[in-house]
């Protein structure tokens, strides 16, 4: 009685220890580097990349059209040119903002080339709590508007991203989920992620985030496999038409001196473009990697400790055998869920099953101390 007392006080102390470390930052720590060790290693979807092209806006370029910024009349005429190659959508990746004053004649023809066009998405982006949308135009016929928000985490590494966003209310989609309305609507209105809770209590007067994503596994696959020209290439002709007629088109910076890059592993770093590109071939192909509520984590953790308690009590072996079978089975649960687009973190799991085993172990070695320590009585 007097033992079975004790297992249950042990075992109720690993489950707070299970639930205090699922609500703690350690959690987060655990799970950045496990997904780190995984997008390395693991590439979730084979990326041939045949619905997208990347236009590189390169220092060659750059040098050939007398530096950056261009005179909108350069983007003018991309637009058209990409117009008239029959892409499905074209995502230009260039906040055209900025104390200009009137419009000018590069202005002009932009906006004409982009109502021309009627399938172009442009980037909002907010700065000193404005939004700052395209041309400072309220509205502007032929373009949508995605927010480009990539937001870093605390350690300046991309692995998030949010499917809405926007100043007071998340009412913005995404640059990749804005260039899926026009590519493929009926796909654009499938979207999973995980909610923002301050929605259910009030609204946020900053630049608020819903729907989260972590950034699937395989961009760098994506980026060495994606077809790619330079913008110079279009503009003077040098593409078969063939190659981007009916494509998901991007255009953006590949210029490290006009855009840094984004840390995405210690290894790797894209530019902005580059990774709107594979988030939209992504939600294309119907592949998201949503992150759990931490709250299903601490309940898969706790199972799993009372398990391990099965496993280590002296039950009958029958008992011992079920709780090792059911331990198995809740450790390919995050395993199964990851194959179906879902992150659940394994930390409280881990940290309930090692603070049983501590625990435990160190009770019993406690209990044969004392019981050397005592004196034999003849």
């Amino acid at each position: 009685m007097r033992e079975g007392v004790r297992f249950l006080a042990l075992s109720i102390l690993s489950l707070v220890i299970v639930i205090l470390v699922g609500s703690s930052s350690l959690t987060v720590w655990f799970d950045r580097v496990a997904y780190d060790v995984l997008n390395q290693y693991y590439a979730s979807v084979n990326y041939a990349a045949s619905d997208v092209v990347l236009i590189d806006i390169d220092q060659a370029s750059i040098d050939r059209f007398s530096g950056w910024p261009f005179d909108r009349s350069v983007h003018a005429r991309a637009i058209d040119v990409l117009n008239s190659a029959d892409v499905s959508s074209i995502t230009y990746n260039v906040a055209f903002v900025g104390a200009r004053g009137t419009l000018g004649a590069g202005d002009e023809q932009l906006m004409d080339a982009i109502k021309r066009s009627g399938r172009v998405v442009l980037p909002l982006i907010a700065e000193n709590n404005q939004e700052l949308k395209p041309l400072d135009k309220p509205e502007l016929p032929g373009a949508i508007l995605g927010h480009a928000d990539l937001s870093l985490d605390e350690d300046a590494h991309l692995r998030r991203h949010y499917l809405y966003a926007g100043l007071g209310f998340p009412r913005w989609p995404s640059l990749s989920l804005a260039s899926l309305y026009i590519y493929a609507p009926v796909k654009a209105d499938d979207f999973s992620g995980l909610r923002t809770p301050y929605l259910h209590v009030g609204f946020s007067k900053l630049w608020s985030r819903d729907y989260e994503l972590l950034l699937p596994f395989g961009l760098a696959s994506f980026s060495d496999r994606v077809l790619r020209y330079p913008l110079w290439a279009l503009l003077e002709g040098k593409i078969p038409v063939e190659r981007i007629r009916n494509k998901a088109v991007f255009v953006g910076l590949n210029a490290p001196t006009v855009e840094d890059r984004l840390q995405v592993s210690s290894t790797d770093a894209f530019f902005s473009t580059e990774v709107h590109a594979f988030l939209f071939s992504t939600l294309n192909r119907g592949y998201t990697l949503s992150p759990s509520l931490s709250v299903w984590a601490v309940t898969l953790g706790v199972l799993a400790t009372l398990c391990w308690s099965m496993v280590l009590a002296r039950l009958p072996l029958g008992l011992r055998l079920l709780g090792l079978s059911m331990l198995l089975l809740l450790l390919s649960v995050p395993v199964w869920l990851l194959s179906f687009g879902y992150w659940l973190s394994i930390m409280p799991m881990l940290a309930g099953i090692s603070s049983m085993s501590v625990i435990l172990m160190f009770g019993r070695v406690l209990d044969f101390c004392v019981g050397i320590k005592k004196p034999q009585i003849n």
